[in-house]
């Protein structure tokens, strides 16, 4: 049984572009989005928690990139 590299090597792609995301989201939402939420602006936490959802939504894509690669699916 042989693993589709092309697969996994995208799959891997989308992992290292979600890997800076799953950070930076979090760190913004502390960082700018608390005290501006406290003075009524909401725009630093939409901007943070989109940025959380795409690199949840990229992880579980790579995820299943590496995973079909692996098992031919």
């Amino acid at each position: 049984m042989e693993s589709d590299k092309q697969k996994i090597a995208e799959g891997i792609r989308f992992l290292a572009v979600a890997l800076p995301l799953v950070f930076s989201g979090p760190a913004l939402y502390v960082g700018l989005g608390m005290p501006a939420l406290r003075n009524g602006n909401y725009l630093w936490v939409i901007i943070s928690i989109v940025i959380m959802l795409i690199a949840v939504f990229l992880m579980v894509k790579g995820i299943r990139r590496v995973l079909s690669g692996f098992f031919n699916d």
